[in-house]
């Protein structure tokens, strides 16, 4: 496991934010960019000046304190790889305990998401949280998903599945499942962003004149800002996907929002500016 802990604070209004980092993994490049021309990618990620043979890809995590409540968007990927399973540590650095965490929303069942859930005995990990994700999400996990028609090799395939298996079921007792928009406490709500998977959720935060909208997985890299169809193999209905993707950088873009993403170079805050047809991200708290 890496030892290296990231932590980014900053606020939404009165809401204080912590992005805690839960490492790092490396995926091929066409993965990330499975569908779009493989010259046009390799430019792209030179002219961002990024490796253009791979894609390092963070997993970050927030932590949102409402001043009553304590809520954490997504657990890392646990022993996934190497590189990941920082998040203990991070809220550690944090001086938050498991036991201070009041909800833990699941955007969505892939396993650098709900890696962290469980404790070593099997537990939930967050003893004192209402877990909460989207029904559609719940039902397609632990309903034995096919993802024969994905892009994905079957050895991915039964990673993913076995890894929900795994996980999911033994939230059953303490885990709420949402339908539609819903307030989660005062400042935080969900929405549905389907596409990447079929539940797939993205978190509102509000508080006083102030806004952010965390897209999780809606967008991969900041290279979807200017390139908003390039799809990845995790996309499970990739028109649905794109169309999540520009409503969602529409409303940053119109709102003045800030936004974040899950696999964003940490912290992955930023604001996306409308550039014609497409879009631009600005890095910056």
């Amino acid at each position: 496991m890496t030892d290296t802990i990231q932590l980014k604070n900053f606020k939404v209004g009165d809401i204080v934010c912590t992005a805690l980092s839960d490492g790092t993994f490396t995926y091929p490049t066409n993965w990330i960019f499975s569908d779009a021309p493989e010259e046009e990618v390799k430019n792209s990620l030179h002219d961002h000046c990024l490796p253009t043979d791979h894609v390092d890809s963070p997993y970050t995590c927030l932590l949102l304190k409402t001043g009553k409540h304590a809520v954490l968007v997504d657990t890392g990927a646990d022993g996934l790889a190497p590189t990941t399973g920082v998040l203990p540590k991070a809220l550690e650095a944090a001086e938050v305990r498991p036991s201070d965490v009041t909800h833990v929303l699941l955007t969505h069942g892939h396993p650098d998401h709900i890696g962290g859930v469980l404790a070593g005995d099997g537990k939930p990990f967050f003893a004192n949280a209402q877990y909460l994700m989207a029904k559609k999400e719940w039902d397609f996990w632990t309903g034995g998903p096919d993802l024969s028609g994905s892009q994905m090799d079957a050895h991915v395939q039964e990673m993913l599945k076995g890894r929900a298996l795994k996980n999911l079921p033994p939230l059953k007792p303490v885990i709420e499942l949402v339908e539609g928009e819903k307030d989660i406490v005062p400042g935080v709500s969900v929405v549905p962003t389907p596409g990447h998977t079929p539940g797939h959720m993205s978190v509102v935060i509000r508080s006083k004149q102030d806004q952010l909208l965390h897209m999780v997985d809606a967008v991969l890299s900041p290279l979807n800002l200017e390139n908003p169809t390039w799809r990845s193999i995790f996309d499970l209905d990739p028109e649905t996907a794109t169309a999540s993707r520009k409503r969602l950088l529409d409303r940053v873009a119109s709102d003045q929002m800030r936004m974040l993403a899950y696999h964003f170079p940490f912290p992955g805050i930023g604001r996306a500016e409308r550039n014609g047809s497409v879009w631009k991200f600005q890095a910056g708290a």
